[in-house]
């Protein structure tokens, strides 16, 4: 979209500003490149910058447009691009496209009307060209199109885009935290805050500033050190919090009246006419509180004019109460009473509106003069005297002729613009609504402590703190009589509203909303281009009533001048018109805007027009056109203009209501301005003192819990010293032994305190991961993934079994035996159900079916052969009666069971059958499982305090683990919630700890999950208790969904294609079995333990029926790639 820079001019500053601007763009770095305009626009004036940079600044405006679905943010967009293209001399379609777009979007003709016209414009002056480049005929083109769509819209009717009404930014971006609340540091604080004593409370609400911006240089430098001693300057010097702040020049106020008028008088927000003559005026309040008065009741005139000519000073005495007096005569017509009130109920429209405007009370008060003229009372007196055309009263005294005519140009009147403003109100609205806090804060009188509201102690603050107002005061006393209640003040440290994620302390504060900022100032300009063109109307009409207003002056004294001549010497009226017309164009050659105008209102007068023109064509025809009528007869010249300057007269105050549409538009607009201009400082350093504070209650939490360690340590070496002289006649022996266990406790007491601050302690989503080779140094812990884990506990299985021999009794022996045998039973079943769930998955069937070379070379060894077995009877479709594939599991139960520990956990069993399934592979090739059900994950973390963003290698899972009572609680809370966005939000909580040894912090953070690509096969394990009611089964299988988006749970995903529809489902049965649920052929169904058969289930709903009802808990769900 940008242009290439060839044609700039010479000048070495311009191409120097040029150069920069163009290379920011380049660079995307917008921010910049608006500074730098905005600084240069106010160093050297609108007129004075390159229009290249307004290109630029037009094409980039245009691109957010586009890339905006937000229409609040579009129309703007889209209307400074069009100021920025207007100061561009090129040739281009952008101007055109953005202006049909804006119509398309508000359902505009006006913009449509201007999107046509400039598109011609642009293809009239493309013809002129001997020859078109490339680029010119891409241009026309793309005019042609414009002016096609333009037309067609006009033809049929411009209507609004329909859009689905969104619920308000600031209410979502409001109701969106991210909380440490439920992880063990945030129950760590908790804790510890209930107890603490109340003095201990009331003193942590008072903030060392001294303190504070020690913080802040050490995490951000001298960047943020400058930033918050700006902050507290601003706090010491102003008072306020709160300022509106000019992105132009990076002027601050903190008095919004004042911020308008430097807006207006320095930054072109107001447009300022070369003469305030003929300014549009509104009525002043007094007038427009008189129309809105009942009893616009019908006068009879002639009684009035009689009262008025005969009792002139009684009607002086006529009392006026909000305008309208008792006193006036009244007539019984029904007709003018319906006009009359019509007449009213437009008036006050029209003033709700505020286009009210002087010129249409001053034109309805001349019909009153011309009316009671013809009863012989003279302006003056209704002026001066009688007061009377200064109040609304005055149209009462009218007929009804001239009562229509006034309607009829009441009804002319537009009293709405489609504009756009309610768009951008809507976006101010949602920005503004970011920057809201409802937190006081105050300091003392040495500005040592920020003091944090004392509501916080109390409980939740429920409304915003618009005012800002900075309180002074004794910190010593601030919190005496506030009595700490509960700990919601907690909650308060770990939340952490989603203000405005682009936008942290210590950026700079001049880029907040600047885009937006720049395009609504861009947008101001237009409407001011608008009210311009609108004033030029004005003045033109003015003009040729002045034309007209001449043309009759000559016509009258050529009246008084036929008094004292013969008629014979008597002049035509058209004959002295055509004359004058003809001694102006040569006193002047027609350079004179006067002097055209009165040409065209003779030519108008001459030719009997109805309506006056402005078009200006070659004079010299335009004169011997006027002296073709030079004969014409005076009393058509005289009538022709009168009905002319009647025609003038009424398009003055339908100009003027026009001027102050669009002036209401440009208030507006600024008003949008000044909200966006609006800065709160405590929004910008909240989340920072929510961090120092953090880590200040957890360092007072960490000493205090270290302290009370250190003590109960030394109570126990002082009892061990006191029995150590007890017993004397072991001393040595006993030393040695003391020695190595307050060793022992003393290692284990830093392990505490250690793991206590850096490792989640309630882990709710954990990986169901791959065994590798490299995992003999791996923890067990909250995966499946170890088989180290597995071997450790049966081997501990093992020596259980041997102490067992030694205990007598044989009962114990008995239960032993039938605890194991059931064990067995439901590792069979588990098995079982599994491999059915495994099978019924289509990728896997095609998978197998398309690779039958099952083993290679000397794998036949590391797996068994029943496996291969099952493996290969799948392959050729054998697998038909029960018998045989009882058979087969049989086999492949006793081959497990040689090299497997016993399992009636089916997570494990689906990890065990993995684990031999990777040798399902040719050496050409992946494995199966690699191929099928890997998942290869990178989980990524910016650490909040350093920083620092290591780089941690891939991990490899075979799919992800839940706790089915997060899942239930989550659901249970928010109904609507999806099961992939409950999975989301449980993982949210997934933390890692900044590594020390690598150059961290050692601050726990949150971590995200990222992938590359899409396995075909997807698993997700539910835990359970194992005491689940009915009730709770069935609430935790309601929450589960039969298709999932895998892009809500992974970043980085650019595939197309995310869906996932779930195909198996392994449960596990109260009666201690497994049962699979499956998904065939349009249906699902329940298949079971040792047979091949089905039994119907129906549709989902009838599968989470099923599971409440018989007490079915889902462990193992599969879902395949849609």
């Amino acid at each position: 979209m940008m242009s290439s820079l060839s044609f700039l001019l010479e000048d070495p500053e311009e191409a120097k500003l040029k150069k920069l601007v163009k290379g920011y763009f380049d660079q995307r770095d917008y921010i910049k490149a608006l500074e730098v305009i905005e600084d240069s626009i106010s160093s050297r004036g609108k007129d004075k910058v390159p229009t290249m940079v307004y290109y630029l600044q037009g094409s980039f405006f245009f691109e957010q447009a586009t890339k905006t679905e937000n229409n609040g943010m579009k129309f703007p967009f889209l209307l400074a691009s069009v100021e920025c293209f207007s100061k561009d001399c090129g040739v281009h379609a952008y101007s055109a496209i953005a202006l049909l777009e804006m119509a398309k979007l508000l359902g505009s003709a006006s913009f449509c009307k201007k999107a046509l016209n400039i598109a011609k414009e642009g293809l009239s002056f493309l013809e002129s060209f001997g020859g078109l480049s490339v680029s010119e005929g891409n241009t026309k083109i793309s005019l042609e199109h414009v002016v096609r769509t333009a037309e067609s819209m006009i033809l049929l009717g411009v209507t609004a885009e329909k859009s689905e009404p969104k619920l308000r930014e600031s209410k979502r971006i409001q109701g969106s935290v991210r909380s440490d609340l439920h992880t063990a540091a945030g129950k760590r604080l908790r804790s510890y805050w209930a107890s603490m004593d109340v003095e201990s409370k009331r003193n942590f609400m008072k903030v060392s500033t001294a303190k504070l911006t020690a913080y802040v240089e050490r995490l951000y430098r001298k960047e943020g050190l400058d930033a918050f001693e700006l902050v507290l300057d601003s706090a010491r010097i102003n008072r306020k919090w709160k300022f509106w702040m000019c992105r132009s020049c990076s002027q601050k106020f903190y008095y919004p009246k004042k911020f308008k008028n430097h807006l207006e008088q320095e930054h072109g927000a107001k447009f300022k006419p070369s003469t305030v003559k003929h300014m549009a005026q509104r009525v002043d309040d007094i007038w427009a509180g008189m129309i809105s008065v009942a009893g616009w009741e019908p006068v009879d005139a002639v009684a009035a004019a009689k009262m008025i000519k005969t009792q002139l000073e009684f009607v002086k005495e006529f009392v006026y109460e909000n305008g309208w007096s008792k006193n006036w005569p009244l007539a019984a017509d029904e007709e003018r009473s319906k006009l009359l009130k019509e007449i009213q109920i437009l008036l006050v429209s029209f003033q709700e509106r505020k286009i009210l405007s002087c010129s249409i009370r001053d034109w309805m008060m001349q019909f009153t003069v011309k009316h009671l003229a013809q009863f012989e009372i003279s302006e003056h007196t209704l002026t001066s005297e009688c007061s009377l055309v200064e109040t609304p009263q005055s149209i009462c005294f009218l007929e009804c002729p001239e009562l229509n005519q006034i309607l009829d140009l009441l009804k002319l009147i537009k009293y709405e613009r489609v504009d756009g403003t309610e768009l951008v109100s809507n976006a101010a609205d949602s920005l503004w609504g970011r920057l809201r806090v409802k937190e006081k804060i105050e300091f003392d009188h040495d500005f040592s402590f920020m003091l944090l509201d004392k509501r916080l102690l109390r409980g939740k603050i429920a409304s915003f703190d618009d005012e800002g107002t900075i309180g002074v005061c004794d910190h010593c006393v601030h919190y005496t009589k506030t009595h700490p209640q509960g700990d919601d003040i907690i909650t308060w440290l770990l939340d952490y509203p989603l203000i405005d994620e682009s936008f942290e302390f210590p950026r700079s504060i001049r880029a907040h909303n600047l885009e937006i900022w720049v395009a609504v100032l861009r947008a101001i300009h237009f409407t001011c281009r608008t009210l311009e063109t609108k004033y030029e109307k004005k003045l033109q009409i003015l003009n040729y009533d002045a034309a007209l207003f001449d043309a009759k002056n000559l016509c009258l004294l050529e009246d008084e001048r036929r008094k004292n001549v013969p008629e014979n010497q008597w002049n035509t009226y058209a004959s002295l018109l055509c004359d004058e017309c003809d001694g102006r164009l040569k006193i002047d050659a027609g350079d004179s805007h006067t002097t055209k105008l009165f040409l065209c209102a003779v030519r108008d007068v001459l030719e009997g027009a109805s309506h006056p023109t402005f078009d200006f064509p070659d004079l010299e025809d335009c004169l011997t056109l006027i002296l073709g009528h030079k004969n014409l007869n005076d009393d058509i010249v005289l009538t022709s203009i009168d009905l002319l300057k009647s025609v003038v007269t009424n398009k003055v105050p339908v100009a003027d209501s026009k001027i102050l549409l669009v002036e209401n538009s440009r208030i507006n607009l600024l008003n949008e301005l000044v909200r966006l201009s609006v800065f709160d400082y405590r929004s910008y350093i909240l989340h920072l003192l929510k961090r120092f504070l953090r880590d200040e209650l957890d360092g007072i939490a960490d000493m205090d819990a270290k302290t009370k360690l250190g003590a109960a340590l030394a109570e126990q070496l002082f009892e061990e010293n006191q029995q150590k002289g007890k017993k004397s006649g072991s001393n040595k022996k006993k030393n040695k032994s003391n020695k190595r266990t307050l060793a022992s406790r003393s290692s284990i007491l830093n392990q505490n305190v250690e793991h206590e601050s850096s490792v989640k302690l309630e882990p709710e989503v954990t990986s169901l991961s791959p065994k590798t080779t490299e995992e003999d140094s791996m923890e067990p812990e909250d995966t499946f993934t170890s088989e180290t884990g597995r071997l450790e506990v049966s081997s501990n299985t093992e020596i259980q079994e041997e102490a067992f021999k030694d205990i007598p009794g044989e009962g114990i022996l008995s239960e032993h035996f039938e605890s194991a045998h059931e064990e067995a039973t439901r590792y069979n079943s588990a098995l079982d159900m599994t491999l059915k769930g495994l099978l019924n998955i289509k990728v896997l069937q095609e998978d197998l079916v398309q690779n039958r070379q099952p083993f290679h070379g000397n794998l036949e060894e590391q797996v068994p052969c029943a496996l291969k077995d099952l493996f290969s009877a799948v392959v050729s479709a054998q697998i038909k009666e029960d018998g045989l594939y009882n058979y087969l599991l049989s086999n492949l139960l006793a081959s497990l069971e040689e090299v497997h520990s016993l399992s009636s956990d089916a997570a494990e069993v689906v990890v065990a059958i993995l684990e031999f399934w990777h040798w399902w592979k040719s050496p050409e090739r992946e494995s199966l499982v690699t191929r099928l059900f890997t998942l290869e994950e990178y989980e990524r973390m910016s650490c909040r305090r350093c920083r620092k963003e290591p780089n941690y290698p891939e991990q490899s899972s075979y799919g992800i683990v839940m706790a089915a009572n997060s899942i239930r609680n989550i659901k249970c809370a928010f109904e609507a919630m999806k099961f992939e966005d409950i999975l989301r939000v449980i993982r949210v909580e997934d933390e890692m700890i900044c590594d020390v040894k690598t150059g961290g912090c050692g601050k726990t953070n949150f971590v995200r999950h990222t992938i590359s690509k899409c396995p075909p096969i997807f698993t997700i394990v539910l835990e359970w208790e194992k005491n689940e009611t009915e009730t709770e089964i069935s609430k935790t299988t309601n929450a589960l969904d039969w298709e999932i988006d895998i892009s809500r749970l992974y970043e980085g995903l650019e595939e197309p294609n995310t869906k996932y529809r779930l195909v198996s489902m392994i449960g596990y049965c109260e009666e201690g079995k497994y049962i699979c649920m499956a998904y065939k052929k349009n249906r699902w169904v329940s298949l079971k333990h040792e047979t091949l058969a089905e039994e119907g289930v129906g549709n989902w709903k009838n599968v989470v029926r099923i599971c409440g009802e018989r007490r079915v808990r889902p462990e193992i769900l599969f879902y395949e790639a849609a």
